[in-house]
């Protein structure tokens, strides 16, 4: 099932009554999302910025009063549709992404550990990014293909100013920034195959550190961040955990860290294309 999504007029979000089903927590313990069985329908509420009924087929979403259309945006990119798109049998999974002359490199990881940044820095690099949230996949005679998303990137102030590169001045609610696709920050118009899958450490390695993971420890790490609309329905969770050990098993994982100092970064990244090109071969 493919479904459409709704935008409609805003309006306040009130006190639901019962109890979600589930929650999205953040590694601080914020509640990003809790959801909520209504009759037919699914509610997915996000806190402080929308709420969006699933039913039939169709997403309707009410952004909450005051909402920044840019902060819409990128709740529609960025979480309902690959959440939509894994109930429908797609494969989507939290990240961010980069083409290099050897494959896609996938970077999945807890929040805020740099994932985007080091997205940007391999497209300042000359490695178009993919992605800088959302990675979705699509599996062709065997290869997984990373797929465009969004021809923009949203860092922060700092992040993108170390990069020299300009933002639009438009300031997101968690105070990120919208930099467009550029000569600077090159985005890739087409799909690239997979490489590898690079889970991102939490910084306390002196020199950029690779450790190869092997498929269990790797599912592990994309099974949270995959995105489950219905936790409680049993035949779906199963045909997604399919795919996803499928992916683990098809494609090698890379444990990375490094320390998270902006001037490294272009040594992280030249070590990453080194380790990439070394593992096609080339």
């Amino acid at each position: 099932m493919t479904y459409c999504i709704e935008i409609a007029s805003p309006r306040a979000q009130i006190a639901l009554q019962g109890r979600p089903y589930d929650r999205w927590i953040t590694p601080s313990g914020a509640v990003m999302a809790e959801f909520y069985r209504e009759n037919d329908a699914i509610r997915i509420r996000f806190a402080e910025q929308a709420d969006v009924l699933v039913r039939a087929g169709i997403a309707t979403c009410y952004p909450a009063e005051g909402v920044l259309q840019d902060d819409l945006e990128t709740l529609v990119a960025n979480s309902l549709r690959p959440l939509l798109a894994n109930h429908s049998g797609d494969l989507n999974l939290h990240g961010s992404a980069c083409a290099t002359p050897f494959g896609a490199l996938a970077f999945v990881g807890q929040s805020r550990l740099g994932k985007t940044t080091l997205a940007a820095a391999c497209a300042r690099a000359g490695h178009p990014f993919l992605a800088e949230d959302t990675i979705a996949l699509e599996k062709q005679d065997g290869t997984y293909l990373v797929l465009p998303q969004r021809p923009i990137m949203r860092l922060f102030a700092d992040s993108a100013q170390h990069l020299g590169l300009t933002t639009d001045g438009a300031r997101a609610s968690d105070d990120k920034r919208t930099v467009h696709a550029s000569a600077k920050l090159p985005f890739a118009g087409g799909p690239a195959p997979l490489a590898a899958i690079m889970v991102l450490g939490p910084g306390d390695a002196t020199a950029p550190i690779f450790q190869p993971l092997d498929p269990q420890p790797g599912l592990a790490e994309i099974m949270s961040q995959a995105f489950v609309l219905d936790v409680e329905d049993k035949p779906r969770l199963r045909s997604h955990f399919g795919r996803l050990t499928d992916l683990a098993l098809a494609v090698p994982f890379i444990a990375l860290d490094y320390p998270r100092n902006y001037a490294i970064l272009p040594e992280v990244v030249a070590a990453l294309v080194d380790r990439i090109a070394e593992m096609q071969g080339s």
